[in-house]
C-alpha cells in the first residue's frame, strides 16, 4: 500500500462510477499547504503529462 493511495482509490472508483475515463495522474507526497507544490517537481510533472497527450 502506497502512502497515496488514500487519494488515488477514491478517484479511481468516482471516475469508475461517472465512467470517466483518467488520462494520468501527477500525485505529490508532503505537499498539504497552498504553495508547497512549488518546493517540489510536481509542475514539471503535471506539464510533462499534459504534453504526452
Amino acid at each position: 500500500m502506497s502512502v497515496m493511495d488514500g487519494v488515488r482509490i477514491p478517484m479511481e472508483k468516482t471516475a469508475s462510477l461517472l465512467k470517466w475515463n483518467l488520462a494520468g495522474e501527477v500525485l505529490i507526497p508532503d505537499v498539504l499547504n497552498e504553495g508547497e507544490i512549488e518546493n517540489t517537481d510536481g509542475c514539471r510533472l503535471a506539464t510533462e503529462l499534459v504534453h504526452k497527450f
